[in-house]
């Protein structure tokens, strides 16, 4: 019985000794993964001038004029709308957010005069195969828990944009 305890416990040391080797190894040298593809390259944040793409690719966020929001909300809720646009383009066409990023990420706020205006602009952008992502407050400071106040649309490129916001003023 103990030949058999102490040639088990050699082979039980031996494949952990081969397990622990392989395991080092492959960690060691396998390839290192890029981080999103360079979807954000480290000179970006230093450049103003952008590549002249042939359609160029934008965000458009639709801000509900009639809540009277201060600037400083409106800042922070199209800030959630970038964010929102970002993270869904990411995760469901990240191809897309690598071109609008290369050409700058060009973000246009733009007037929307009511709620069901930015649920028809919604619904516009569905119909045209655009991301869209409508943002909603918590309610603690100026307007109403729940209230829509920011539709982001896009990124995606002018032409198609222009096919559901073109007839919006600036913001």
């Amino acid at each position: 019985m103990g030949i058999i305890t102490s040639s088990s416990l050699t082979i039980f040391s031996a494949g952990i000794g081969i397990g622990v080797t392989s395991a080092y190894f492959i960690l060691r040298f396998k390839p290192k993964h890029r981080s999103s593809e360079d979807i954000w390259k480290n000179e970006m944040e230093e450049r103003y001038e952008f590549e002249d793409p042939k359609d160029e690719y934008r965000l458009i966020m639709g801000v509900r004029n009639d809540l009277k929001m201060q600037k400083g909300k409106v800042a922070a809720q199209c800030g959630h709308a970038a964010v929102a646009a970002y993270a869904k383009c990411l995760k469901e066409r990240p191809i897309l957010l690598k071109k609008w990023l290369r050409y700058g990420g060009t973000k246009i706020a733009v007037r929307v005069d009511s709620e069901e205006e930015l649920l028809t602009l919604h619904k516009a952008a569905q119909v045209e195969n655009i991301l869209s992502s409508i943002i909603r407050d918590a309610g603690q400071t100026q307007v109403a828990p729940g209230s829509r106040t920011v539709i982001a649309i896009g990124p995606a490129p002018k032409s198609a944009l222009d096919k559901v916001t073109g007839h919006l003023k600036l913001y």
